[in-house]
């Protein structure tokens, strides 16, 4: 049985490379206990430089946790909630915040699908390199969650209708809109991902400088033919700055003349309604909160997507049974109102997330 994450050390240089491309590199939970520790063994080892997370195969670096093996167990074990829904989250948003202020060069190379799990393993990185192949995406309102893993910080810091765009639609975006949007720090296109990687591991750089000028030598300006914000970036921004759901659903029904806030309208109408509600609510507060404190936030909303959302519900609709008829409780982001939204909220008490620098 192949080892579902890969450590090497070579050089100087410690490379994380996730290995399930039949699953896209999904992560579960051993593997978050494994970056966990290898980092933190990293980070006091004189002998290692720099860091290098990347994943096995040419499709994708990481599609996400893999919620379908979660929901699995959790339901084996007579949950939601069970102590390992309680602590794959807790556990998760830890290495996202470690990864944030890693004290070494952190150097993502995320050629292929980035999304939910898989941005809270890279984007924090103090170097994050796309090619043509990333494909990033926030998709979590489908399936009853909402941007986690710090993700919602991340969307947090972009203009509000850009960021709510991302959040609540979990459009997929590539390279231009990434970099334009400074979600990643650097273009290189796929064929020379491999020679970039090489020459970071023979010259082992042990500052974010001398990591810039290696990276220097590679990279370009993405095409930006694939981009969506070139052409629609303003209606974006009229359409999902509003402070409410409401207000955006009828926005984006008032413009459903318009072919691309049509598609994300219908993508809307798909959501659970509490994701949605949640999420807007959640990213929001993360414009002026910091990484630390969003993370917290985020722990005390997953619980409460655990216990009382819907996000076992979504699992099974759109991963297990595939049958895209969630039984989303409410139906009607109408009847989700702010009683119920607040509940996500509410601090856990003694049971709530501790991050520590």
């Amino acid at each position: 049985m192949q080892d579902e994450v890969i450590f090497t050390e070579d050089n100087g240089v410690g490379v994380i490379t996730l290995n399930r491309p039949d699953r896209l590199n999904a992560l579960t939970y051993s593997m978050v206990q494994k970056i966990n520790k290898n980092l933190n063994s990293w980070e006091i080892n004189d002998n290692i430089n720099c860091i290098i997370i990347e994943g096995a195969g040419d499709r994708s670096f990481c599609a996400g946790g893999d919620v379908v093996k979660l929901r699995k167990e959790v339901l084996a074990d007579g949950g939601p909630p069970t102590n390992l829904s309680k602590s794959f989250f807790y556990d998760e948003y830890t290495l996202n915040y470690k990864i944030s202020n890693y004290k070494k060069p952190f150097i993502s190379l995320i050629n292929g699908f980035t999304m939910g799990g898989g941005v809270g393993v890279s984007m924090h990185g103090s170097h994050v390199v796309a090619s043509e192949k990333t494909m990033f995406a926030m998709p979590e309102t489908a399936i009853g969650l909402f941007p986690d893993v710090g993700g919602g910080w991340l969307l947090g810091q972009l203009d509000k209708g850009i960021g709510a765009w991302l959040s609540l639609v979990g459009a997929r975006i590539k390279a231009y809109d990434l970099l334009k949007l400074k979600l990643i720090t650097h273009y290189v296109s796929s064929e020379k991902v491999m020679d970039l990687k090489n020459l970071i591991i023979s010259s082992s750089p042990n500052s974010n400088q001398k990591v810039n000028n290696i990276i220097d030598q590679f990279s370009s300006k993405p095409q930006t033919e694939d981009s969506l914000l070139l052409d629609n970036e303003e209606l974006i921004k009229k359409a999902f700055s509003y402070d409410t759901i409401e207000q955006i659903f009828d926005e984006c029904e008032k413009c459903v003349e318009n072919k691309f806030l049509k598609i994300q309208y219908e993508e809307l109408k798909h959501k659970s309604p509490t994701s949605l509600k949640i999420s807007l609510k959640q990213i929001r507060n993360a414009s002026y909160m910091s990484l630390k404190d969003e993370l917290i936030m985020e722990y005390r909303m997953v619980q409460r997507c655990v216990e009382i959302g819907d996000f076992f519900e979504g699992v099974r609709a759109m991963l297990v049974d595939k049958d895209r008829k969630p039984n989303w409780k409410p139906n009607n982001i109408r009847d989700v109102d702010e009683t119920r939204v607040n509940l996500f909220f509410e601090d856990l008490g003694d049971l709530d997330l501790i991050l520590t620098n």
